[in-house]
């Protein structure tokens, strides 16, 4: 399995477990994001991707499909763990403004957690 999800009360977080997010990922990613994003019981997505060191334009459509499911419903995605390439790659996508990131998944859960009061 390429990633890892942990279901919480209020939110999931979707770990990748693999250093490429290419798109022999990204379908599958896709899905899971899907079954996440319509699951009644998660509230706010985190996706921890400390694994990953390289990302393509699929890999790219699959985070701003997961971006646009959860705005769309009024929920919180955070992007946790990013590496100097997925953020420099963000950057020059001019993607960065539109996720929320964090340095670490305790960072993520500070921020949902203050979208919730």
């Amino acid at each position: 399995m390429k990633f890892e999800i942990e279901q919480k009360d209020s939110y999931a977080i979707l770990a990748l477990k693999t250093d490429r997010l290419d798109s022999k990922v990204a379908p599958d990613l896709k899905s899971q994001i899907i079954l996440l994003a319509n699951s009644s019981d998660q509230n706010d997505l985190i996706v921890d991707l400390e694994s990953v060191n390289f990302a393509d334009s699929s890999g790219l459509s699959a985070l701003l499909m997961a971006h646009r499911m959860y705005r769309d419903s009024d929920r919180t995605l955070v992007l946790c763990g990013l590496q100097e390439r997925i953020s420099k790659l963000l950057e020059i996508s001019q993607l960065d403004d539109i996720f929320v990131t964090s340095k670490n998944r305790d960072g993520a859960l500070e921020y949902i957690n203050q979208t919730e009061e």
